[in-house]
C-alpha cells in the first residue's frame, strides 16, 4: 500500500503520519520532496530535498 499525504502549510500532514507510523506495523516514511526555492534558513530536524 501507497499513502500520500499532501496539504497546505499547517494542515496536520506530520501529525497524521505520526499516527499512522504509531498505529500500523511494517510502515516506512520517506523524506519529503518540493520543487520550491531553498529558503534561507535551514530547519534541521526534517529532511526535504529540493527538486530543480
Amino acid at each position: 500500500m501507497l499513502v500520500i499525504l499532501s496539504g497546505v502549510a499547517g494542515s496536520g500532514k506530520d501529525t497524521v503520519k505520526k499516527e499512522i507510523i504509531k498505529r500500523m506495523d511494517n510502515v516506512v516514511s520517506i523524506p519529503s520532496m518540493t520543487d520550491r526555492p531553498m529558503r534561507n534558513r535551514r530547519c534541521c530536524r526534517r529532511n526535504i530535498y529540493i527538486c530543480k
